[in-house]
């Protein structure tokens, strides 16, 4: 299956994500230069234990461009390596406890690439998002999603640690 996050292309059979290769993931990740200038957050349906496709990850503390583009291209990289699929993006705030409130709020998101694509078929298009240097894209966004109102959480985001 080929794959093309932003300017990141790859090959490969991505499967749901499992506690032992989210594991390897973390351990690697928090070795990359930089790490330790974000609050790295794990979210949403696998912390929940649902059937999930993706690991959501977000960042949070001031951006430096350069450095937060790189560390989340090898994020993502390092999940391709463990054949799973990191959904990491940066935030403006800490994610949102839907298990206390879905008050929604307005978020201001950057991410890597503004376009993902599998096989030919856009899945997410970022594509109206600024580029606010060489692909990272910024964009806001209201959360929760329709999809996420629709689901009833039992865990909050957790702060992730080496």
């Amino acid at each position: 299956m080929i794959w093309q996050y932003g300017n990141y292309e790859f090959n490969c059979d991505l499967q749901p994500p499992t506690l032992h290769k989210f594991s390897e993931w973390k351990t690697k990740f928090f070795k990359l230069k930089n790490v330790d200038k974000y609050n790295v957050w794990l979210a949403s349906g696998f912390r929940e234990n649902w059937k999930s496709l993706d690991i959501d990850i977000v960042l949070t503390n001031k951006p430096i461009y350069s450095e937060l583009q790189k560390l989340m291209l090898d994020a993502i990289k390092l999940g391709v390596e463990e054949n799973i699929f990191v959904d990491i993006c940066w935030w403006d705030k800490k994610p949102l406890d839907y298990t206390k409130s879905k008050k929604t709020e307005k978020v201001s998101k950057i991410v890597v690439g503004n376009k993902i694509i599998q096989d030919g078929r856009m899945i997410t298009d970022w594509t109206f998002s600024k580029e606010i240097y060489p692909n990272l894209y910024q964009f806001s966004k209201v959360y929760p999603t329709q999809k996420q109102m629709k689901r009833i959480y039992k865990n909050q985001p957790v702060l992730l640690e080496v």
